[in-house]
């Protein structure tokens, strides 16, 4: 056999690529230049920014939801001096605009603590009966539902949270067996007010729940309550370079299997690693607080103007939960990413009870940035809204205005910025309540009216708890936020 002593110096190219000029244009990066077809090494220093950049806005939008576990308990930690899973805060009184949560409700009893099952190892909580509640790990994935979607079925009883990798034994029965995949663990329990809007029976709920290691079985430590009402409190993540700094503390903290693996190789590229230090240098502290100011941006943009199909209505602009994934955030055999940055940057918590709630228990949720012009919602104008007559509720619903960056209860010098039919509101004559928003009350009075903010734009949430036929049917629905 004889080969051939010559060569082809020049080959046909279909999809093969062909030798790059000298000045490669790009709309996104900008001009990259080769030499002898190498990048020159100004192009490879901008090519590894921009991967870094790009993959910390990744990590930013993939984990919110931790960076929103993390600083929640932190914020406990540090303004209320919530230490020790056995510490409740709870808001006795009115929930206001000082409690900086992700779009809580001004009509409901919280308590709220973390468990430690790194320390406490497996973990009792026993909660009273009637009362709602929502238990995630640390990346707000669902361990638990406690009420009527729970195993308690509303009883209320014993819940036994386990630690990831436990191998030890367990009690055969009288518990519910909850297994979490993160050693912390958000624990929040629901009561609602009566009628007449008094939270008293909520809070003798509250402080009938007791938490202690199932070490301590035999002899129980006392669950200590604080009164979280009128304090300052901040559990907002951070949009800036402290949102990696926090995100790597959570992750070297926690089980190493705490996460998927293509989570943790994006969070390994930037520095991220369990077991690891972090330490970035003085360049990718710069990427990483670009692409924390970035990808803060790119959340806010997905979740308040989605491209998912969220619409409530077809002639409305509220948009509801349906169709983002929540809470597994997986359709069709792939992550709902849109969906999980969305909820992320919006709420906290996640829990099947909350998709399809039973007809007259549970609660919807809708809610609406913009007007019915299909503009921002802006706090120097006045608005309408009309709910129509035969409210499809149970129980009862509440209005509350948010402010647009914190996600929190918009700080509107009221009492609370919302409206709820428990409220002194005024009903028109065939029974339907029109809201009025804006900085100055309408002519009309101060009753049913919500205080916006000249310069700041904010959104609302309309809840109806215990919802009936027509918010199903559709056969009831409010009308858009309307300029007036």
């Amino acid at each position: 056999m004889t080969f051939e002593t010559t060569g082809p110096t020049d080959v046909v190219r279909t999809t093969a690529p062909p030798t790059p000029p000298a000045v490669v244009a790009s709309d996104f990066v900008g001009d990259l230049y080769f030499e002898n077809e190498y990048p020159t090494d100004a192009t490879v220093d901008k090519l590894f920014d921009q991967l870094d950049f790009q993959r910390g806005c990744q990590s930013f939008m993939r984990n919110i939801t931790a960076s929103s576990m993390y600083s929640f308990r932190e914020g406990l930690r540090r303004d209320l001096g919530i230490t020790s899973s056995s510490q409740v805060a709870v808001w006795e009184d009115q929930f206001d605009a000082r409690s900086l949560l992700l779009t809580a409700n001004s009509e409901t009893v919280y308590g709220i603590t973390y468990l430690d099952l790194k320390t406490d190892g497996p973990t009792v909580v026993e909660v009273a009966p009637g009362m709602l509640g929502v238990v995630n790990d640390m990346w707000m994935r669902e361990v638990a539902n406690v009420g009527p979607a729970g195993p308690d079925q509303g009883r209320g009883g014993r819940f036994l949270f386990v630690p990831p990798g436990y191998d030890g034994e367990l009690p055969p029965y009288g518990f519910h067996v909850c297994p979490s995949q993160t050693y912390g663990v958000w624990f929040v329990l629901r009561g609602m007010r009566t009628p007449d809007g008094s939270s008293a029976e909520a809070v003798a709920l509250q402080r009938q729940t007791r938490i202690y290691p199932l070490a301590e079985m035999a002899e129980p430590r006392e669950t200590e309550f604080v009164n979280a009402s009128g304090k300052d409190l901040d559990t907002i993540h951070p949009v800036d370079v402290r949102f990696f700094e926090d995100l790597a503390a959570l992750v070297a903290e926690e089980h190493p299997g705490a996460i998927d693996a293509e989570t943790a190789g994006m969070l390994a590229s930037i520095g991220i690693s369990h077991g690891q230090p972090f330490n970035p240098d003085e360049r990718m502290t710069r990427i990483l607080s670009e692409a924390a100011k970035v990808g803060s941006a790119m959340a806010l943009a997905t979740s308040y103007r989605t491209r998912l199909p969220l619409q409530r209505y077809d002639d409305r602009k509220w948009i509801e939960i349906g169709n983002t994934g929540y809470p597994y955030y997986e359709q069709d055999g792939h992550t709902m990413l849109s969906g999980l940055s969305l909820m992320g940057w919006f709420a906290t918590g996640s829990s099947i009870a909350m998709v399809t709630p039973p007809p007259g228990k549970g609660s919807a949720y809708m809610w609406t940035y913009h007007d019915s012009n299909d503009a921002w919602l802006d706090g120097a104008r006045s608005y309408e809204l009309h709910l129509p007559p035969g409210i499809p509720i149970a129980n009862f619903w509440s209005v509350v205005v948010y402010d647009v960056w914190t996600r929190a209860m918009l700080a509107n010098g009221q009492a609370a910025p919302s409206l709820n039919s428990f409220a002194e509101i005024d009903t028109n004559d065939d029974g339907s309540v029109t809201v009025a928003f804006g900085p100055e009350p309408p002519s009309s009075g101060t009753s049913n009216w919500i205080r916006t903010i000249p310069g700041k734009g904010w959104f609302t949430i309309l809840r109806l708890y215990g919802p009936t036929d027509g918010y199903f049917d559709q056969t009831w629905k409010p009308t858009d936020i309307t300029p007036v």
